[in-house]
């Protein structure tokens, strides 16, 4: 993943999807926003404390910079679970932590702040997914399921999707307790460090998307939160990113 400046806001994008063909979709940072501290400054998170005119500001300009309507977006409430929901209209979908679509113009969006963003496309059947993907929705295999959820609504192939895990905290920050680490095979630990990059990148190999189509941003929001924010790094007050994905918006 690379970092598009646009204006003065910067837009995370996928450099195989960054050309006409590919889906339109996005990943916010935390700079160029109007919140204040500690939600500075391109806080895009719904059920934060932030103040709800700023938010709504921030995301005006972000949907301004990655090119997609605000009207358009489908929200999730993330409750860290593994219920995907197919959706063909915008709003706030309830307890849900993937989005899945076949429809030209929805945006598909989840919130995070250390959680990985999963981002999916399938360029035959023209259909999107997009999951949140915290250590407890990974145990649960959120990943695989939008996956299995794109299969059985749409008759995606997972051999045909392309795949994408955004910036989140890395196998260099993760520390989890020993209750945590009990439940992820031990290949995926390094001491008490977690890498749930490497964890779903299996996952998504396994439902049978190649190695070869499947990303990963490799940015970790712990070791920046100069760029973005970050749940541990600020001690659970912070902002949140906000991952977008969306199918034919008239570019």
């Amino acid at each position: 993943m690379f970092l598009e400046k646009r204006g003065n806001l910067f837009v995370g994008r996928f450099p195989g999807w960054f050309d006409s063909a590919g889906p339109v979709h996005g990943f916010s940072t935390r700079k160029g926003g109007v919140s204040v501290p500690p939600y500075d400054a391109l806080n895009l998170g719904l059920n934060t404390e932030d103040d709800p005119e700023a938010v709504g500001e921030n995301i005006r300009r972000f949907c301004a910079a990655a090119g997609i309507e605000a009207g358009r977006i489908a929200f999730t409430s993330q409750v860290h679970g593994d219920r995907v929901q197919a959706v063909r209209d915008p709003g706030v979908y309830e307890a849900a932590d993937g989005l899945v679509t076949d429809i030209p113009g929805l945006v598909l969006s989840v919130q995070v702040a250390d959680c990985a963003p999963v981002f999916l496309y399938d360029p035959v059947r023209k259909a999107a997914g997009i999951a949140h993907a915290g250590w407890k929705g990974s145990v649960l295999g959120i990943a695989a399921k939008t996956v299995l959820a794109m299969s059985e609504a749409f008759g995606s192939r997972p051999g045909d999707l392309q795949a994408g895990i955004g910036p989140s905290i890395g196998p260099c920050c993760y520390e989890v307790g020993a209750d945590v680490a009990e439940k992820f095979p031990e290949e995926y630990l390094n001491g008490n460090k977690l890498d749930l990059w490497r964890y779903n990148f299996d996952l998504m190999k396994r439902t049978g998307i190649r190695s070869g189509s499947i990303s990963v941003s490799g940015l970790c929001t712990r070791c920046h939160p100069d760029w973005f924010f970050s749940h541990r790094a600020e001690s659970g007050k912070t902002g949140r990113m906000l991952g977008v994905i969306g199918l034919d918006l008239g570019r």
